[in-house]
């Protein structure tokens, strides 16, 4: 790990931000991109002419501040809501288990929400005599707008995925309770359904934004001197380190190679970060780091994906074909073990 001195424009470094320093870092962000264009529009069209799947409205984020003054000619005003969206099974199947697919927790992350889009329009179809498919494709759209990891009180979604009340305050974002809610929702007995999660795949990607703003940010906020500035060149799991499924992510590992590099580990068998497993795994404990894809729902199958997207091996289409065949081959392998 390559240690990098702290720059950045908020904040003293080694000194943890305050609200002072927050309210700073959101009033700096501003809209590049429309979520309602990229992801309302495609998924609204998709539904509409699908027989199988429906979209459903799970909760809406307030966008209580005007900060579009850079130019962007979408549509950002004091109060608008931004509406969070899932699309699943018309019909949802007592005998069938249930399959979770998250892109978007990162807001930033593209070709996870576009491979979640794409997985949808594509390949979803094929599934449903096998399982019940529900695909949330931005779960951040406050980020996806900014193309920010964080959401607007500067905490990151995927930590705080945590069934706990400890810390709650601390942690907790209303993108992942009003997720959260939704789910345990979709199980309730009181409907006559009983969701039966087998596996979750949540779509992520690292940037080279991590290491220019990302990192820098975080280890402002959270009042350190120095930051990590490498990125994993390639696509790579981050798996539980809970249950024994690595005939799995490896099966995972081989269908995305077919498009893409995977993630060699570092000379000290570490990959960003962590201990490997092998080249392009690594297991962690899901849960208790409060992980989308750990903590969301409880499944058997757990797994996030990260491809780089900026890697000269490979291209931001590529990413998202990547993110699709992960998609597949992780419900590929679990029909053929049944």
């Amino acid at each position: 790990m390559v240690k990098v001195p702290l720059s950045y424009p908020i904040g003293t470094p080694g000194i943890p931000w305050g609200a002072s320093e927050r309210k700073t870092w959101r009033a700096t962000r501003k809209i590049q991109r429309s979520y309602h264009a990229d992801v309302v529009l495609p998924l609204k069209d998709f539904c509409a002419q699908s027989d199988c799947f429906e979209l459903v409205q799970y909760g809406s984020l307030a966008v209580t501040d005007n900060y579009n003054d850079n130019g962007y000619d979408g549509v950002d005003s004091v109060g608008r809501d931004l509406p969070l969206y899932a699309v699943i099974s018309k019909v949802l199947s007592n005998n069938k288990p249930c399959v979770l697919i998250t892109g978007g927790t990162h807001g930033y992350e593209t070709s996870g929400v576009m491979g979640a889009l794409s997985f949808l329009v594509s390949r979803a179809l094929q599934y449903l005599p096998y399982v019940n498919v529900v695909v949330v494709p931005c779960m951040c759209p406050w980020g996806y707008e900014r193309i920010e990891r964080w959401v607007a009180n500067a905490l990151d979604p995927n930590r705080s995925f945590r069934r706990t009340k400890e810390d709650e305050a601390d942690w907790r974002t209303e993108e992942a309770t009003m997720l959260m809610a939704f789910l345990d929702r979709l199980g309730d007995k009181d409907h006559n359904r009983v969701i039966k999660w087998l596996c979750h795949v949540d779509l992520h990607e690292t940037t080279q934004s991590d290491c220019t703003e990302f990192r820098p940010a975080k280890a402002a906020r959270d009042g350190l001197k120095e930051y990590d500035d490498h990125v994993p060149d390639g696509f790579y799991l981050v798996g539980d380190i809970v249950g024994n499924h690595l005939e799995w992510y490896n099966a995972i590992l081989q269908r995305v190679e077919k498009v893409t590099h995977i993630a060699e580990m570092e000379e000290d068998n570490t990959l960003s970060g962590y201990p490997a497993t092998s080249r392009g795994l690594i297991l962690v404990p899901a849960k208790e780091l409060g992980l989308c894809a750990g903590g969301a729902v409880d499944a058997k199958y757990v797994m996030t994906t990260e491809v780089y997207p900026d890697s000269e091996r490979t291209s931001p289409n590529d990413c998202v074909v990547a993110q699709v065949e992960a998609i597949c081959a992780a419900i590929d392998f679990i029909i053929q073990q049944k």
